[in-house]
């Protein structure tokens, strides 16, 4: 598949938060919980704008903001999932490159969705999620309940088809075509997810090997070579806790903001990347430390739309 020199950046930004969403882990309510929660602070996404990272891709960009539209009987997340997966597959239907800014990792199953619905179920999609957590809990295993940890479970057919519906996900993508790194919660058993993580083919690379330039280029070029396309996936906490010290599910340790922009840069050299998703950036909390994690955001986008000049020839 060939790669083309990207001419025009779409911008999705998710202003919607996501806090206490989720499954009763004591099954004592039914279901699955989410409310509007729409952070209209000054925030990351401001500076995003004040500080003009958009013009670092140097090519023309608009930008879309999700605005909630409720849909009657409906919760509130699988609503959002649609409104996410209807812009993806939009903007990847005009031929731009797709880089989404403001959301929370459980917007990754509208993202994969719109990507499916755009280009094809034929074609073959890569993930390549950097997260200090797998996201593959489900309802039956979590003890935190957080559906912010369940949505690679459900982009690659482990469970909750409902939500995977809502996105437009007719086929799970294939765990074969995943990058796990660095997933440093696997010590602490990560939300029930670590034997389900333990039962796939998915590429899990550890900390030490995320921290090795020469073994992720490898990892990643292998990957690139195997797919057609490339979704790029960033939580902040992936990053050392030092950077990231107001994010709700900090994790202990983990890699300098350096690491994590070279092996952005490294991503983006394979020309693969169609969309780019940075997530957990804002925290709408009385913790203190958003400065800091505006600055790694500030930082991570930047460095990523920097390198990003092709990206795959499929519509």
């Amino acid at each position: 598949m060939s790669t083309t020199k990207i001419n025009h950046l779409g911008v999705i930004e998710i202003p919607y938060g996501d806090l206490n969403w989720g499954p009763d882990p004591k099954h004592i309510r039914k279901g699955i919980y989410s409310d509007i929660q729409h952070w209209k602070k000054y925030r990351e996404l401001d500076d995003y704008k004040l500080c003009g990272i958009y013009n670092k891709a140097t090519v023309p960009y608009t930008v879309e903001e999700i605005v909630y539209q409720p849909k009657e009987n409906e919760e509130v997340y699988l609503t959002l999932t649609r409104q996410v997966s209807d812009a993806v597959y939009q903007h990847l239907s005009n031929k731009e490159a797709l880089l989404l800014t403001g959301g929370y990792c459980k917007d990754a199953v509208g993202v994969c969705g719109g990507i499916q619905r755009a280009i094809g179920s034929d074609k073959r999609v890569g993930i390549i999620y950097l997260d200090a957590h797998s996201d593959m809990s489900t309802p039956a295993v979590t003890h935190t309940g957080i559906l912010g940890g369940m949505d690679m479970a459900v982009i690659l057919g482990v469970d909750m088809e409902e939500w995977r519906t809502a996105a437009g996900l007719a086929i799970p993508y294939d765990d074969r075509l995943v990058i796990l790194s660095d997933f440093r919660e696997a010590e602490i058993d990560d939300d029930g997810a670590l034997a389900i993580i333990e039962k796939l083919h998915i590429n899990w690379l550890k900390s030490e090997e995320f921290e090795n330039a020469n073994i992720w280029r490898e990892n990643v070029e292998k990957l690139a070579s195997q797919v057609d396309a490339i979704y790029l996936h960033i939580d902040a906490d992936i990053l050392n806790n030092r950077h990231v010290p107001n994010a709700a599910c900090v994790a202990e340790g983990g890699p300098s903001i350096d690491t994590v922009m070279r092996n952005i840069r490294i991503v983006m050299q394979t020309g693969k990347v169609l969309v780019y998703g940075t997530y957990g950036f804002y925290f709408d909390t009385d913790i203190p430390g958003q400065d800091s994690l505006t600055l790694s955001g500030l930082r991570v986008v930047s460095s990523g739309l920097e390198e990003w000049k092709e990206y795959p020839e499929l519509l």
